[in-house]
């Protein structure tokens, strides 16, 4: 007898497990459902069957290339347009001349079907119903039949007051050729609704085979979930993949990484690790691939492959779908799901029945209490540290690829620089980001593995208008960056989160990608650049260099032996993993960043020379820029108009100002010009700086807006206060759910005066107390 699998159906109530894959293909215990199915036909010998496909047909017949499965020979039967249950088996197999049977390709079931062949025969029916008894007829399509079996009517998900029977039409139908006749070509036509009420009506034969066995209509999350257990408890007959002997009632694969508790009947699949401490309750499923972290407690959820659920969670009857990850301290309570690639962030509580959309992400800390079709964050895709997320969580090789292709569509055909540092996740992405920007036919300038600042140099000495750096190991961050080597404008974060949003990215002919031209060489020219700022050289100097980048610190040491330093002894330079920053220890005695760039503005002014500088860089700048007659010029991280342009414009040639290093050989010139560090107060008066990153609960414009109010501040990048104690800048973090507080006074411990009550007062301003946060 020949079979006709019914696979055509999209599944909407599945979603968004099934946004991606047909129904029929949605793992169970680690294979498609449509797999049990075959095995279940071939248990009862048919050897050919036509799969009829429509939503998203590509995946089932890639699933089996061969046109096999086992022993059963498979073609497959695909809709135009929808035909119905009836017109697609029609289309399928046309006018057979043997009984055909028809099943569904997304339930499961163990049903005797050699037992139902044999009744259909034996009593001649033009058609054979396979019904099951149900505690609940309201769901289901309900058969009402005689003593003998014999179809009398249908009833279609009735109340109870018509429930007159409790047989459900579980879809699988045997037909004989009588019946397959009367079903039209090519037209939309249905078994329930059209073609049975017409037989009856003709007085045919229609009987209904009621069986004992197992059968899971899997119409939404809840059965899909409560289906595995089924399968795990042993209420249905399948073959589960994976050895069971091994962990006792723990069907597992090929995995060596479990250290934590499983607790059976449970299913884990290959190459899956569960740190220790983690705990794995019964009816859990975790398909191949999947991460669970030390101290999570997992009871009765589905992961399925790849995904990943970080420490101290907690999965209450949850969905995580394939390459979805929950971040440490997630609750999932009953019937919540993840699509593939969501993402939860951190200490977010995800209440029950809950969907959260395919490659959809949640910020952390928020309690999710409605189905989530756009991220969830509160902020834009760019924070203060650029685009950031964990590897393989938030900042994944696919993630980096749109990036690229965002970039690559900015612009029609433009050049766009690429760095990273030396870790290999971060040579990845960048890789990654690299192939994006070429499918858009714009080129790629790659300056290799270096560090932040010398990739700025790159970008600025090379007058590119975009350039992106990889930073990072098992923390990303994507750093854009504009003409100059300067932060990006907003205008510019805006276009690509824009491009990202919509995925209307410029795609190139075969023939017209764009080309990667290698720049790694540049060290050469940066090292020159940095000799520039010692122009009478650093003999008689001795100073150490340390920083936590081997990079940044061979780079510099290896300048200041160009130059005559003694690199053995005497004071020490600090300088950031990036090199944007550097500070001096001596004997215990630290002069900050803040008093090092002050030092090269005020060495600035003697010569009559205008500095642009950072927005938050220190207020006592501008008092001895009006003391020598020069000007300021502040330009922004992030700016939203063109009120920074005449800054950007004049820190192109004064990268100094944001290099650590070069600001290291400017000082160290200007120190053996003055004589020594001990004249360093000659040049600039003593100061104290002190900041703090104050987290809020309510929109910091409101924040702002009624500091600016209060405290008469000047608002410009935040809002700057200033009181006969010194000056604070206000400003709010990107991300929307803190501020940051930085002060400035004749000392540190004045300092963090000012910084606390500036503190306060935005306390106050967000409604909340700060006793209470004490």
């Amino acid at each position: 007898m020949k079979a006709v699998i019914m696979a055509g159906g999209e599944g909407s109530r599945l979603r968004p497990l099934t946004c991606d894959i047909p129904k029929p293909m949605a793992r169970l215990c680690g294979r498609p459902m449509m797999e049990y199915i075959l095995d279940l036909l071939g248990k009862h010998g048919v050897k050919q069957a036509v799969v009829t496909v429509r939503y998203l047909s590509h995946i089932i017949q890639e699933h089996f290339p061969q046109g096999k499965y086992r022993e059963i020979e498979l073609d497959f039967s695909e809709e135009t347009s929808p035909l119905g249950t009836a017109g697609s088996v029609k289309l399928a197999v046309g006018q057979e001349g043997q009984p055909v049977l028809v099943i569904s390709g997304d339930a499961l079931c163990d049903f005797d079907l050699t037992a139902a062949a044999h009744m259909h025969s034996t009593t001649g029916a033009d058609v054979t119903i396979l019904a099951k008894k149900v505690e609940d007829p309201r769901e289901y399509g309900i058969i009402n039949v005689d003593a003998e079996g014999r179809v009398l009517g249908f009833l279609e998900k009735p109340a109870y007051s018509q429930a007159v029977s409790d047989l459900a039409n579980t879809g699988i139908y045997i037909l004989s050729p009588s019946a397959l006749s009367m079903i039209p070509d090519g037209k939309s036509y249905d078994f329930a609704k059209d073609l049975f009420p017409l037989m009856l009506e003709r007085g045919m034969k229609l009987m209904c085979c009621e069986s004992e066995g197992y059968w899971c209509d899997i119409g939404d999350l809840e059965t899909y979930i409560s289906c595995q257990k089924d399968m795990l408890t042993g209420k249905v007959r399948c073959d589960i993949p994976g050895s069971r002997d091994r962990l006792g009632n723990i069907w597992a694969g090929d995995t060596e990484e479990i250290h934590g508790s499983v607790q059976g009947p449970a299913y884990i699949g290959r190459n899956v690790r569960i740190e220790e401490g983690a705990v794995i309750e019964e009816g859990t499923v975790l398909d191949d691939g999947c991460c669970v972290g030390a101290g999570t407690l997992i009871t009765g959820s589905i992961l399925l492959p790849g995904s990943l659920v970080d420490g101290e969670c907690r999965l209450i009857g949850a969905l995580v779908g394939p390459g979805a990850s929950v971040k440490k301290g997630a609750v999932l309570y009953e019937g919540a799901a993840l699509g593939d690639g969501a993402v939860v962030g951190a200490r977010v509580t995800v209440r029950p029945g809950l969907k959260i959309w395919n490659r959809k992400t949640v910020a952390e800390g928020v309690t999710v209490t409605q189905h989530v079709k756009t991220d969830i964050s509160g902020k834009g895709l760019f924070g203060d540290a650029g685009i950031f997320g964990q590897f393989g969580v938030e900042i994944t090789p696919e993630f980096c690829a749109r990036i690229g292709c965002a970039l690559g569509s900015m612009k029609p055909r433009f050049r766009i620089g690429l760095g990273c540092s030396g870790h290999p996740s971060a040579q990845l992405l960048k890789a990654a980001v690299e192939s994006g920007i070429r499918s858009t036919g714009a080129h790629v300038m790659d300056f290799g593995s270096n560090f932040r600042c010398m990739f700025e140099y790159c970008v600025n000495f090379c007058t590119l208008e975009l350039g992106l750096f990889v930073d990072g190991g098992k923390n990303i961050s994507l750093q854009l960056m504009t003409q100059g080597g300067l932060p990006a404008t907003r205008e510019l974060e805006r276009g690509i989160e824009a491009l990202l949003a919509r995925g209307e990215f410029i795609r190139a002919p075969f023939d017209e990608v764009g080309n990667t031209v290698n720049f790694s060489g540049m060290e050469a020219l940066y090292q020159s650049q940095l000799l520039k700022m010692a122009p009478k050289g650093l003999a008689g100097i001795s100073v150490q260099v340390k920083s936590p980048s081997v990079p940044v610190q061979n780079m510099l040491r290896e300048v200041l032996q160009r130059v005559g330093c003694d690199l053995w002894d005497g004071f020490a330079l600090e300088l950031s993993p990036q090199g944007d920053t550097v500070r001096i220890v001596e004997n215990g005695r630290v002069i900050p960043h803040q008093r090092i760039l002050t030092a090269c503005c005020a060495a600035e002014f003697l010569r009559g020379r205008d500095v642009a500088v950072p927005f938050d860089a220190p207020r006592v700048i501008d008092t001895l820029a009006q003391k020598h007659g020069c000007e300021v010029y502040r330009y922004y991280n992030c700016p939203a108009d063109q009120s920074d342009q005449k800054a950007r414009k004049l820190a192109v040639s004064q990268m100094w100002s944001r290099d650590g290093l070069m600001l290291a050989m400017r000082f160290l010139s200007l120190i053996k010009k003055l004589g020594g560090l001990e004249h360093l107060e000659d040049l600039v008066p003593e100061f104290g700086t002190f900041s703090r990153d104050v987290s809020i609960s309510r929109s910091p414009a409101g924040i702002l807006r009624g500091l600016g109010n209060q405290s008469k501040g000047d608002i410009t990048e935040g809002v700057v206060v200033r009181s006969d104690k010194g000056v604070v800048l206000v400003k709010p973090m990107k991300t929307g759910r803190a501020i940051q507080v930085l002060a400035e006074a004749m000392n540190s411990e004045t300092a963090q005066e000012l910084c606390a009550d500036l503190e306060a007062l935005v306390k106050n301003l967000d409604g909340v107390s700060p006793d209470s946060l004490r």
